[in-house]
Parts: C-alpha cells; sequence; structure tokens
C-alpha cells in the first residue's frame, strides 16, 4: 500500500504552461483522505511553493531548493545552508564564464539577469526575486545557488561548475538551462529519506515522479519511481516505471490508478 507521494513540479506535475492538473484539489483532497502523504518535491525555493499551495501548507510537505530547505505540515524540518565564502566564489567563477546566477535565501531570491528574457524565466520560477548588479553583496543565508546559460548548460557551463565544486558540494543538473549548486548530501532524495523515517514509511511505500537529473536520487529512495515520458534519458533508466508526459496529467492519472480505485 502506498503511503507516500512525492512529486517534482517542473515537467512533471506541471504542464508547459507551468499549470497545475484541473483534478489536482480532487485528488489530493481524497489523499488526505485516506491518510497518504502528499510531497511537492522542487528546485523552487518556499516563498514560491507556499504561494502556489497556500491552502495546503499545513496538509503538505514541501522539499525545496532540491532537499536544502524542508517544511514538513508548516513547520520547517531541515535547512542547509551554503558557507558565504562559497557563494561569493561562485558568483565571481560565473561572471568569468557569463554565466547567470540565481541566489535562494532565507530573505528572497537574487540574480543578475543580463536581459528581458532572463529575468521573465526567473521570474516564471520564483516570486520575491530581486536584481542586483554585484551579488557579492547579498547579505543573506543562501540555501541554493542556481546557475543559468540561455543556449543550454549541460555540454559546457554544467563540466566546468562541477570541475571547480563539485569535490566539496553538490552539483546538479535539474533542467536544460540550470545547473544547481548545494552542500554536500543535499539532494531531493535525503529529504525524502528523512521524510519516510519520519512519518514510518518504507521504500515500498513510497511513490515518486520525475523528469530530470536533479530528481535521481529521489527516485532511488521509492519502489514506484516514475520517469516522465519527457524525462531526460538518465532518468528513464533510473525509474522502476514509465509513464506519460507532463502535458497528459499523467502525475494524477498515476496516483488515481494505484492509490485511489
Amino acid at each position: 500500500m502506498i503511503k507516500l507521494i512525492a512529486t517534482d513540479m517542473d515537467g512533471t506535475l506541471l504542464d508547459d504552461n507551468k499549470q497545475l492538473p484541473e483534478n489536482f484539489d480532487n485528488i489530493v483532497k481524497r489523499l488526505f483522505n485516506k491518510n497518504i502523504r502528499f510531497v511537492i518535491s522542487s528546485g523552487r525555493s518556499y516563498c514560491t511553493l507556499k504561494k502556489q499551495f497556500s491552502e495546503y501548507l499545513d496538509d503538505m510537505t514541501f522539499i525545496c531548493d532540491n532537499g536544502a530547505y524542508v517544511v514538513d505540515k508548516g513547520k520547517l524540518l531541515s535547512v542547509s545552508v551554503l558557507p558565504k565564502d562559497t557563494v561569493k566564489e561562485a558568483v565571481r567563477f560565473c561572471d568569468k564564464l557569463g554565466l547567470t546566477v540565481l541566489l535562494c535565501g532565507k530573505n528572497g531570491t537574487w540574480h543578475n539577469s543580463r536581459n528581458d528574457s532572463q529575468h521573465q524565466e526567473i521570474a516564471s520560477y520564483y516570486v520575491n526575486q530581486v536584481k542586483m548588479e554585484d551579488l557579492t553583496l547579498v547579505d543573506d543565508d543562501v540555501f541554493k545557488i542556481a546557475v543559468f546559460e540561455e543556449s543550454g548548460i549541460e555540454n559546457d557551463g554544467y563540466s566546468k561548475l562541477e570541475e571547480r565544486f563539485g569535490e566539496n558540494f553538490n552539483v546538479q543538473l535539474s533542467g536544460k538551462y540550470w545547473t544547481d549548486i548545494m552542500n554536500k548530501g543535499v539532494t531531493k532524495g535525503t529529504a525524502l529519506r528523512t521524510i519516510e523515517k519520519r512519518i514510518g514509511v518504507r521504500y515500498e511505500e513510497t511513490m515518486a515522479f520525475g523528469d530530470y537529473l536533479n530528481d535521481v536520487d529521489m527516485l532511488n529512495n521509492s519502489y514506484y519511481s516514475f520517469a516522465m515520458s519527457n524525462a531526460h534519458e538518465s532518468i528513464k533508466k533510473v525509474a522502476n516505471f514509465m509513464t506519460g508526459s507532463n502535458n497528459d496529467n499523467s502525475v494524477m492519472k498515476e496516483i488515481e490508478k494505484h492509490c485511489l480505485t
């Protein structure tokens, strides 16, 4: 019996227009009635997620910033703050490479977007975002450094970031244009394991959905692990099951099939 469900947002639960499924409220409330825990697991920050899911803050669990900030039913469960000198080093390194940087922190989201299209891309994922010319001046507890490359980051920017920071930090591809840097050991999967232990749920009782490489560890901690048909090829090799695309309401369909019939 499935007792815990965790789903990624972008490319998974949300369609390409960043919209929730039409039957989301109905499905989630039926899960609550069956005491099945529902977890939103995202690279997005809590300030963004709590706005979108304001009705459910006391009922859901939120794995935010790829596991660096976790809130369980309205209570902060864990937080992992990056060293301030590392944040400044990463900003300077990315500036030399011409990469755009976004700092996800306690008090806001700070970025140095270089044009309107980049600013719009950031605004589509983050609220409370502020543009700054010099991000080394940000005075905040930063949980995640998100690096954006407009031409696609996997082939070039990611490898340079991994070479520079990968030994001491977790450097993850989180999308076609995005690479995220967190403290070592911080992943969606680590956060999911913490939640499983906290509420007494086993691997065999956990369902998870994902589409990109920052979802790998989360899928590995769930027997009912589903890769979206639009997922990165590496995700399809990791997941135990396949489902349809994020534009076909596939997450809700699988939940209804396995948990609500």
